[in-house]
């Protein structure tokens, strides 16, 4: 057994080297380059009217530039050795004109970038070509007329090749891709298929049995528009196979179309309707051979059709009404520039107010001269050597005065005898001007104090309107990243809702660019009754026909709002253990883990100053109203700024907190930590345990505060260890020994562990606060809704 066991994890062990040599940036760029050159290779193969093939020099001039020599080696090889060509040099040498013409013209960057570029580029190489062929062998009129066909339908088929490749570099979700980007794939696609031309399995053709399948697949999950573009593509590459079928066209474009039509109907409906008017458009043209194993490749293809195991494919958004489709994305980009703008407005309205209130403090500033003239206003009114002192001897006497303001600054006060001997023999009124100075100065710093105040708020608002801006900044990204709203998706999930006694009040779906659907759900707080938080997901998921994982719920006065996103390919199991102080009922440390609704992990730890009640009320307050920001979507800083206002605005006394948050992306293993003032944290990754540090100054201290950052990409079977300065106060190593050799599956078992050696390794008699968190990352095994 214990053989067994170490083969598998040594099994694990080298498939996880594996997949991080294919993850590298050399592995994956051979990668992209052996499949430019099998593109080139393939395309080359596909022929039209059994001995013209025009597509590997069109896969060449569509390509990206940086792939283009590796499609053209592919293409060049795939022509020579091609057994269907009479003159395979002619295509060798029309690749390699095209790839000099754009290695030419590469730095021709509004050129290269026209819609005509690659139309033009594979039409000039390919008519050039044909017609010296026509003048070297002096061919007739028929084979001249050929070439120039075979030329322009390199130049259409050009122009779609382009826009496939530019769709397929630009990793787009299907659900992004517009009617024409969708045409342009299954064109593509339909013709890579030519290379199964004259390919017959059991006097069934391959070619006719694969594109049949194909349009039904479309018809059943697409609609109507989805069978008619797959109908219209597959009868364009039948008719341009084989001079012979070229009756076929129309039969699988009407195909599709009825297919489509009979789809609600079920699997079985759309197949016969897809037979019956395959057959009927076909049989009109007589009992050709070539017509009559169509029919039977057609009624094949649809009993593969119903043999097929797939359970629902996703394309039915793709062929939604181009009016929709434009509304909803005006819609989404009008949200994204009001945001941008109020963001961009409220930040010019913060640096207006620091601007003006930093002149008006220079302009307005009091100052102890302003102290000492108000003062011999007050005093030497109607003193008859009025004029001789501040007329005559102003700059001597104001000299004079000058220098009791080293006596404020030491007592506070000054006395008839702080003043100067010559002042004192000289001024009939010194009493007087003592207390009217006194008088003045108790004003002056009342005054200061409350401008303090006053600049304190005024710093505070500015920042608030600055942190406004980066609210509106962060929601303004994030509306960025989706890239359609599932209106039809969201009413089933609303009547869903209503089966479950909820009212829904708001419904959104949302699918981001790389294909994740996002569901945010606003409904009537229920009673007493609590959510039913896995009952929700199965019904969601059902609804949807995507798997999500458990929803993120948070409950205002009045409203519940739910967050569900899909199930990703990570799994954090979570254990915690904390350490009271004395043993005391109120601890100094607060932490919070839940998943934000968007895909990510996160776990929050806050430390307190000091112990005890005190210390429970700052560390719980930093997590909660941390906790609660970015459930609502803001970002990591700007939550940060928030609970750093309300720690100084809380009380008149000193209150600060260490915040320490860590945020797992679930889809693809990338961690975010933010540290301000939180103690080291570890990551074990392949068995070794790894120190992360990140200093930065507690919350509650300045009123800039900023997380100190530091990331890191995770896999199943790491670990991340976040801690309270309680357990580090002991040393580190002890830590990182006991993380390498753990090895149990329970992180909870860890978290109490690691607390329970902390509190018998301190040995200096003191007590604190402990807290542990420990996350361990797992894989996912998706469940098929």
């Amino acid at each position: 057994m214990e053989k067994e066991k170490a083969a598998v994890q040594k099994t694990g062990e080298v498939l996880a080297k594996l997949r991080e040599s294919l993850r590298a940036e050399p592995v994956r760029k051979l990668g992209v380059s052996l499949l430019h050159f099998v593109v080139g290779f393939l395309f080359s193969h596909s022929v039209v009217f059994g001995q013209y093939a025009p597509f590997g020099v069109v896969a060449v001039s569509a390509v990206s530039y940086g792939n283009m020599w590796f499609a053209a080696a592919g293409a060049v090889l795939g022509y020579l050795f091609s057994p269907l060509l009479s003159i395979p040099a002619r295509y060798i040498a029309a690749t390699l004109a095209v790839a000099a013409i754009r290695w030419t013209l590469n730095d021709l960057d509004r050129l290269k970038n026209h819609f005509a570029f690659a139309p033009v580029v594979s039409f000039l190489p390919m008519l050039a070509t044909g017609l010296t062929v026509v003048f070297a062998n002096r061919t007739m009129r028929n084979a001249a007329a050929m070439y120039v066909a075979e030329a322009l339908l390199s130049a259409g088929s050009a122009y779609f090749f382009a826009r496939a490749a530019r769709v397929l570099s630009a990793r787009r979700t299907v659900s992004s891709l517009d009617v024409q980007d969708v045409a342009s794939l299954t064109l593509v696609f339909s013709t890579a298929l030519l290379i199964l031309s004259g390919v017959e399995l059991w006097k069934f053709s391959v070619l006719q049995i694969v594109v049949g399948l194909m349009v039904l697949l479309f018809s059943r999950y697409g609609g109507i528009s989805a069978g008619a573009v797959a109908g219209i593509a597959a009868g364009a590459v039948m008719g341009l196979s084989s001079a012979g079928l070229t009756a076929l066209s129309g039969a699988y474009a009407l195909g599709g179309l009825v297919a489509g039509i009979f789809a609600p109907l079920g699997r079985l409906a759309g197949a016969v309707a897809y037979v019956v008017a395959t057959g009927m458009a076909s049989l009109q043209v007589g009992n050709d051979p070539a017509v009559v194993s169509g029919l039977y490749s057609a009624a094949a293809a649809a009993g593969l059709f119903l043999a097929c195991p797939v359970k629902k494919l996703r394309i039915a958004g793709l062929f939604r009404a181009p009016d929709a489709s434009l509304q909803n994305e005006g819609l989404r980009r009008s949200v994204i520039l009001k945001l941008s703008h109020a963001s961009h407005a409220l930040g010019h309205v913060s640096e207006t107010v620091e601007e003006i209130s930093g002149k008006l403090s220079s302009l307005c500033a009091p100052d102890m001269g302003g102290v000492y003239k108000l003062a011999v206003e007050e005093a030497c009114m109607g003193c008859g050597l009025k004029l001789y002192c501040w007329e005559k001897n102003y700059s001597e006497n104001m000299d004079a005065l000058q220098h009791l303001t080293a006596c404020f600054q030491k007592n506070g006060v000054v006395l008839q005898e702080d003043f100067l001997p010559d002042l004192q023999e000289r001024c009939g009124r010194l009493p007087e001007l003592t207390a009217a100075i006194n008088q003045r100065y108790r004003e002056f710093m009342a005054r200061e104090a409350a401008q303090r105040r006053v600049a304190q708020v005024r710093e505070m608002v500015a920042d608030q309107f600055q942190t406004t801006a980066q609210i509106l900044g962060d929601l303004s990204q994030e509306m960025e990243l989706f890239e359609r709203f599932d209106f039809e998706a969201a009413a089933k999930i609303g009547e869903a809702l209503r089966g479950h006694g909820m009212i829904p009040i708001e419904v959104s779906c949302r699918t981001d660019r790389y294909g994740r659907m996002t569901v945010e759900i606003e409904a009537a707080k229920p009673g007493k009754k609590p959510v039913n938080r896995l009952a929700l997901m199965r019904e969601v998921s059902r609804v949807c026909g995507r798997t999500f994982s458990p929803p993120c719920v948070s409950m205002t006065a009045k409203l519940c709002k739910i967050q569900f996103s899909e199930q990703a390919a990570l799994h954090v199991s979570i254990g915690s253990a904390q350490h009271i102080c004395g043993n005391g009922e109120l601890c100094g440390d607060s932490y919070a883990c839940f998943q934000d609704g968007t895909g990510r992990q996160i776990a929050i730890v806050s430390d307190g100053m000091g112990t005890g009640g005190r210390a429970a009320v700052d560390g719980a307050l930093a997590t909660g109203v941390m906790e609660m920001l970015l459930k609502a979507g803001i970002g990591f800083d700007c939550a940060l700024r928030i609970v750093n206002s309300a720690l100084i605005a809380k009380s008149g006394e000193e209150s600060l907190a260490t915040v320490d948050v860590a945020a797992l992306d679930l889809f693809s293993g990338k961690l975010e930590l933010r540290k301000a003032g939180a103690p080291i944290s570890f990551l074990r990754k392949n068995g070794q345990a790894i120190r992360v540090e990140a200093p930065a100054l507690p919350v509650g201290i300045l009123k800039d505060a900023e997380f100190a950052k530091a990331d890191a990409e995770l896999r199943p079977g790491d670990l991340l260890v976040l801690l309270t300065d309680g357990v580090v106060s002991t040393g580190e190593k002890w830590i990182c020994d006991l993380i390498e050799d753990w090895k149990e599956s329970d992180p909870q078992i860890l978290a109490e562990e690691i607390v329970r050696r902390a509190q018998s390794e301190r040995t200096d008699g003191h007590d604190d606060d402990i807290t542990a968190i420990v996350l361990r990352i797992e894989e996912v095994k998706r469940a098929i809704v």
